[in-house]
């Protein structure tokens, strides 16, 4: 199986790294190591931990993101990432999320994909891939995409809301097993209460989540100068 482990001139050293290893050995590098995409817009500030005990880490344009890697915005800032299946997340103010799984194999376009958001806003774009199991996970629903875009925020209490832009998706409560299937347009809500509330509504926008050639970009480490 061919995992594709780096894409783009964009990624650092430990994305080469990875794939070299991976060319040698002939199989994909331990999850903390293993590249699943790299920073395409930020906006004010954004961090990334890796599940290993390392420091928290500053993110910058270009920057590669890991598998179980925990990122996280500040209020009023935003970081979007794009995976190698040019799936694109979109992470808005004040938002955790843990990229759980990813794995993408190009030579037969399967994508597995599992993240968590525990809090704030993420806007979720599946890429490329031909075959794909697309999950995200929060504290009251379980969510399972079908090649589309949607948008997922969390509140303090661990309530989601769910609404999808183009596409399909399948939400299913964490705490009673309810489910809805939810169309383009359609927005819903997995209360802490269980169940599903169809026709919720959608809580205020996010410019965070929105274009990524719209986020206002910082470009450069401390002390570089490229």
């Amino acid at each position: 199986m061919n995992h594709i482990l780096w894409r783009r001139r964009g990624f650092c050293g430990a994305a080469a790294a990875s794939a070299l290893l991976y060319a040698i050995t002939g199989r994909p590098v331990a999850a903390q190591t293993a590249v699943a995409g790299d920073v395409v817009a930020l906006r004010v500030w954004a961090y990334g931990t890796a599940p290993d005990g390392a420091a928290r880490r500053d993110l910058f344009m270009a920057d590669p993101v890991y598998v179980r890697d925990t990122l996280q915005t500040v209020p009023d800032g935003a970081l979007h990432v794009e995976l190698m299946d040019e799936s694109v997340l979109r992470l808005g103010s004040a938002t955790q999320i843990v990229v759980d799984e990813f794995v993408y194999e190009g030579s037969t376009g399967s994508l597995q994909f599992l993240a968590s958001i525990s809090k704030g806003v993420c806007r979720f774009v599946t890429g490329k891939a031909k075959s794909k199991k697309f999950r995200v996970q929060t504290p009251t629903a379980s969510i399972v995409a079908r090649g589309t875009i949607f948008s997922v925020w969390v509140d303090g209490n661990g309530e989601t809301v769910v609404w999808v832009q183009e596409g399909e998706v399948d939400v299913t409560s964490a705490v009673d097993g309810g489910s809805a299937t939810v169309g383009a347009t359609e927005i819903v809500k997995a209360p802490a209460t269980g169940g599903i509330e169809l026709d919720a509504t959608r809580p205020p926008n996010d410019p965070g989540i929105g274009d990524s050639s719209k986020i206002n970009v910082k470009t450069t480490k401390r002390g570089s100068s490229q």
